[in-house]
């Protein structure tokens, strides 16, 4: 698998007249080697030629063993310094190798280590690679979605506990400390976002978790994401401690169907921004255009928001094994906000929803 994926790097490698790949990025670096780190102050990278079929996996001396246990590539050359070593004197030891040399790298790798670079080997050009390795990663393959489905359906049972949970006098701090606790104990790696948002914060779709003590009558919006084998869900449900109001039920309704129209309209060779026109067609109108603040959705898979991107403008088509979120919201300022997101995988002639339960606002709907 992990061989493949370096080999359909070189293709493109060709195409694109790039001679070295740097990967840093921890998402790309699980993806192409099955070794997981992040690049701090540390240099970490994958080095992948094109005229050369092994590749070069640069760690500081501290992830040497780990890196040696996990990365899965049958033909890599291990290289690692110590913190009196140089790593950049490494780099350029293996760049001055050609008389012109195009790198490709990360728009998310740090200046300090590209800086040096540019200026003591002029002989290097460089090309931003970042659209050539998410063109790899856009569609999923068999073993990465069950890897999405396990994600999807840890955070489908977090949900319902989170529903279950929610009553009048819990503060949103210590529900959202719960969902943490409960996520990591049926399976989930990380939590790296349990945002629990009541009556007026639920307006604010980024709102983290306050002291704010929820009460009879408020909205509940609950957005969870999950890490599972370093794939991510996210899903969202929005729900009434107690009985819901006639606006709140409206506003409800209005998303609810505007989700269900994009939906119906994801399927192979759909345009990405026909998913979001179908969901922002329903809220306005419904007379609340103007409240829908967002996109659409966003893909999933080893990050959280990865292409593609459903949105106005991404004139993309949908291919199957695509892998996103459709999330419509509507968001009263100062009084309540609404959204309902899944994770669905594009099939030939529709979907498939990742997300296991309900959508409701009515609590009792979730408690059978």
């Amino acid at each position: 698998m992990y061989q493949d994926r370096v080999k359909r790097v070189r293709k493109l490698m060709d195409e694109e007249d790039i001679d070295i790949v740097m990967v840093t990025s921890e998402p790309n670096m699980l993806y192409f080697s099955g070794y997981s780190a992040v690049s701090l102050e540390r240099l970490i990278t994958l080095l992948v030629y094109r005229d050369e079929d092994k590749v070069s996996l640069i760690v500081p001396k501290l992830e040497e063993k780990r890196a040696e246990e996990n990365c899965k590539l049958r033909d890599f050359e291990l290289i690692s310094y110590s913190d009196s070593e140089d790593p950049i004197d490494i780099l350029k030891n293996i760049f001055s190798r050609k008389r012109q040399v195009t790198v490709g790298v990360e728009e998310t790798m740090q200046f300090k280590y590209v800086y040096p670079l540019m200026r003591s080997l002029e002989q290097i050009k460089y090309s931003l690679v970042d659209c050539l390795l998410y063109s790899l990663r856009i569609v999923k393959d068999m073993g990465e979605v069950e890897i999405l489905k396990k994600a999807a359906e840890v955070n489908s049972r977090v949900l319902l506990e989170a529903i279950k949970n929610i009553r009048e006098g819990i503060s949103e701090k210590k529900l959202m400390m719960y969902i943490r606790n409960y996520a990591l104990e049926i399976g989930a790696d990380e939590v790296p976002f349990a945002l629990v948002q009541s009556g007026g914060n639920s307006a604010l779709p980024h709102q983290e978790p306050t002291d704010k003590v929820i009460g009879r009558g408020d909205i509940v919006v609950l957005d969870i994401g999950v890490r599972c084998q370093g794939y991510y869900s996210d899903l969202t449900r929005t729900v009434v401690c107690g009985s819901p109001s006639r606006e709140q039920i409206d506003v409800f309704n209005v998303v609810l169907n505007a989700q269900q129209n994009a939906l119906n309209t994801v399927k192979e060779d759909v345009k990405a921004e026909d998913v979001d026109l179908a969901a922002r067609r329903t809220i306005e109108s419904s007379g609340y255009g103007e409240y829908f603040i967002h996109r659409t959705g966003h893909g999933i898979g080893l990050e959280v928001h990865e292409p593609p991107f459903i949105k106005m403008g991404n004139t993309g088509l949908l291919k199957s094994g695509m892998v996103f979120t459709v999330e419509p919201g509507i968001y009263l300022p100062n009084q309540f906000g609404v959204r309902i997101e899944d994770n669905i995988i594009v099939t030939k002639e529709g979907y498939i929803n990742l997300a296991k339960l309900p959508k409701s606002i009515y609590i009792q709907d979730y408690e059978s």
